[in-house]
């Protein structure tokens, strides 16, 4: 910064501008982290929405993904809404 835009730094603007690249990448590690859930949960949710297409129950289908009956039966009454 000094040598592009003659703008002074030091020791203290060092330290800020380094907690800000810190907190830039706390913030990207959290961003991929909601997008990889919000992933895994679609792809979850299209597993379930094909083993009720192909003629599992609602119970069967709980017992082979470790959810409750209510949990897919929400997905299955949300259906294809829920993967947009």
């Amino acid at each position: 910064m000094e040598t592009e835009y003659q703008i002074p730094v030091d020791d203290r603007m060092r330290e800020d501008v380094s907690e800000m690249c810190n907190l830039s990448q706390g913030v990207q590690e959290w961003g991929e982290a909601i997008g990889e859930a919000r992933g895994e949960a679609k792809g979850e949710a299209r597993l379930i929405l094909r083993m009720y297409k192909n003629g599992y129950s609602v119970e069967q289908i709980a017992a082979a993904t470790d959810k409750t009956v209510e949990e897919v039966g929400t997905i299955v009454e949300k259906g294809e809404s829920i993967l947009v």
